[in-house]
This record gives structure tokens, sequence and C-alpha cells, in this order.
């Protein structure tokens, strides 16, 4: 059996060591007697607010003098359009300047393939006007699509 005596007990509360504050009611005080009828809660009181300011935001705060004149600042809008391959043939897509959809217009235009052939003929023997059959095929061209109500450019398909 246990004995009351070898039971250990929590050391009694220190209430004196708090400086300045009050100190908190006691259980009996808390619990005491219970009053009959209708009680009342405690009147709380608000804290105090302080109002806003009358006058508008830019009339408190002054910006400084070094700020003065503002930086131009030039954009530039680029516009992607995923899923969209610009090749041999047109397509049909959004252009940026006019706002439609519009099917491309389609410019053929000698590059690098057109030339590469043309060498590659003359050095073959193709002396008398044959090395230059490249530069009227459109399938050697580079070709680069228009937008046909404005004429922008939307992109370009090169061959090499």
């Amino acid at each position: 059996m246990i004995n009351k005596k070898d039971m250990a007990s929590a050391p009694p509360m220190e209430t004196g060591g708090f400086v300045g504050l009050p100190q908190p009611p006691s259980y009996e005080e808390s619990v005491g007697p219970q009053y009959q009828g209708t009680v009342l809660p405690p009147a709380y009181t608000k804290s105090a607010q302080y109002p806003y300011p009358t006058q508008p935001y830019n009339q408190i705060y002054q910006p400084t003098a070094h700020s003065t004149t503002n930086p131009i600042v030039s954009v530039q809008t680029i516009y992607v359009q995923p899923g969209v391959v610009f090749g041999d043939l047109p397509v049909q897509t959004h252009c940026p300047a006019c706002a439609q959809m519009v099917i491309t217009r389609l410019e053929h235009t000698s590059g690098t393939m057109a030339w590469l052939t043309c060498a590659g003929l003359f050095i073959f023997g193709c002396i008398y006007g044959c090395c230059l059959l490249p530069f009227c095929v459109d399938g050697l061209k580079d070709v680069t699509h228009r937008c046909p109500n404005c004429n922008n450019v939307l992109g370009e398909h090169k061959r090499l």
C-alpha cells in the first residue's frame, strides 16, 4: 500500500514574484458563490482608434525631387503561336498586326539551297545555262509567309 506520507507533492506556488501585475484570483474567489438571476457580462471598453488621414495620399507623401522625370520604356510584343509550322504550304494562323485569322500568302526567294545547287551544277559541267535551273524551281527556294490583308511577315521557312 502507498502511504500518503511517501507521495511527493508539488512545491507551493509563489505569487510574490510578479511585480507590477495584478495577481490572478484564487480558485475559491473565481468559483465563489453562484449568483441567482441574470448576470450581466463585464463591460468592455473600446481601445482608442486613430482616425484615417483626411488629406489625399499624394498630398501627404510628396515624391522626391530626383524622380521628376519618368524613364522611357520601350516594349516589344512577341507573339508565339504554338503548333504553327511554316513550311512549303500556306497555313491558317492569326495575324498580330491586323488581328485576323488568315491563310498565309507564300513568297519564294532564292536562298542558300538554290545557290549551292547552282554551284554544284556548274562544277559538274552544266556551264551553258543549265546551272541556273535551281532559280526557277520553287522547291529549292526559301519561303516567306505573309498576311494577305496587311502584308506583314508571319514566318519563314529556310531550306538550309
